[in-house]
């Protein structure tokens, strides 16, 4: 049966069907092929792979965002990191990296922030001089950012499936987030010196507190966000909800900068991103489900068992199959697929389930930006005008940095931990 579900999907992949109707195709020819399954579970799965109330946390996270964008609160973030680092060495391209790990504390999604740095920021890095193959590879391995910051919809589907605090997640993603925007200045530091890129002007303490001044409000959303959920005011989800309450006050009033008739195209907009996300997610669950019933995992488990209990061996066998997966998959889809399958493994391992959903999701996020299927890399390239050979040809130092933060927070779980176990433990 797992080699017809598993066979049947990727057949479907490669012929260029959507990834929601793969699976659920794929789901029902398994299905039919056991036989002793009603047909009928296999709609009843679909709904119940959508009916979580952790997952509601989405559509208000996605809708704060979309509020911060269209009422051009982005710009006030651009300001804030060109006045921090635009006069290092290939100083827009440092802002690029800066921007992103701001940005994710307003979206939480890599193709939000990818668009809106191609819209905003990349314009400005053309008219300067960079090539638009460089602006395209570094905007999408910038972007890998933004889930890693809370609030965070990949890890709130991780902590939806596997049980896991997503308070915790939030927190665990935080450390990480920031050394692969560290890391990525450091590859594009390298990179200006060899091609002399252009430096900006330097700052000043009057230009600095000018960009804190008005951008502190937006920043503040993440502020209000963890600090709701340490304190225990409100949940995750209701923390999405408080953010889009906070999100309209700052772009309707504070800032004057969206109309009250400008809401209906938010949230139309954010109700279609909301359906592809949740149709994912519920197609994919009788997907996991049939995984689960054949016992797929406790096969996982006794496969592991044969090359014994070498945490090292297994953590880079899971980093090697979640990137190959990630090239290839939708990450959404991949977390309702993988994550009910591993958690036991990692429950025989010992291993800490934040830790391990930092690095899954992390494994996800780099493969969103990686040849030859990242979505990420696609709507980069097709923003930018962009050929994908091009955009491959630039993106592999920016790789190599994304790698390195994934080998570091892998096999230095403290990093990960620290946050989590200092204020919520």
């Amino acid at each position: 049966m797992v080699t017809i579900l598993l066979v049947s999907s990727l057949l479907l992949f490669a012929i260029g069907m959507p990834v929601a109707f793969a699976m659920v195709l794929s789901a029902a020819a398994a299905f039919l092929f056991l036989g002793n399954v009603p047909l009928m579970v296999l709609p009843q799965r679909i709904l119940t792979g959508a009916d979580s109330f952790p997952l509601m946390a989405i559509p208000f996270f996605l809708l704060a965002g979309n509020l911060m964008i269209s009422g051009g609160l982005t710009q006030k973030l651009s300001n804030l990191a060109l006045a921090l680092v635009g006069h290092l060495r290939g100083g827009l391209a440092q802002v690029n990296v800066v921007n992103s790990m701001m940005m994710g504390g307003m979206t939480g999604s890599a193709i939000a922030d990818a668009v809106s740095d191609c819209k905003i920021l990349v314009p400005v890095m053309l008219k300067s001089g960079y090539s638009p193959r460089f602006a395209a590879s570094l905007t999408a391995a910038s972007a890998a950012i933004a889930p890693m910051i809370p609030p965070s919809i990949p890890f709130i589907i991780y902590g939806s499936i596997a049980g896991t605090s997503i308070g915790q997640l939030f927190l665990a993603g935080v450390v990480p987030g920031i050394m692969m925007g560290v890391f990525l200045m450091i590859a594009v530091n390298v990179i200006a010196r060899r091609r002399n890129l252009p430096r900006g002007e330097q700052p000043n303490l009057s230009r600095i507190l000018g960009a804190l001044r008005t951008s502190g409000p937006p920043l503040m959303m993440l502020v209000i966000i963890i600090g709701g959920i340490l304190s225990g005011v409100f949940t995750p989800t209701e923390a999405g909800a408080v953010a889009v309450l906070y999100a309209i006050v700052l772009t309707t009033m504070f800032y004057r900068s969206l109309r009250v008739a400008d809401l209906p195209k938010v949230l139309l907009e954010t109700s279609v991103q909301t359906g592809v996300i949740m149709l994912v997610i519920a197609a994919a669950s009788p997907f996991s489900w049939l995984l689960a019933r054949e016992q797929v995992g406790q096969d996982v488990v006794q496969m592991l068992a044969l090359i014994g209990d070498n945490e090292i061996v297994f953590l880079l066998l899971l980093n090697a199959i979640l990137l190959v997966l990630g090239m290839f998959l939708d990450a959404t889809a991949l977390l309702i697929i993988v994550v009910p399958v591993l958690v036991p493994v990692f429950a025989a391992l010992g291993l800490d389930p934040v830790h391990m959903g930092v690095v899954v999701v992390l494994n996800l996020m780099i493969g969103l930006v990686t040849p030859p299927f990242g979505i990420v890399m696609f709507v980069v390239c097709n923003l930018l005008k962009v050929n994908i050979l091009d955009f491959v040809r630039e993106i592999w130092p920016f790789l190599l940095a994304l790698l390195a933060t994934l080998l570091t927070v892998t096999f230095l779980p403290e990093l990960v931990l620290f946050l989590p176990t200092l204020l919520m433990r």
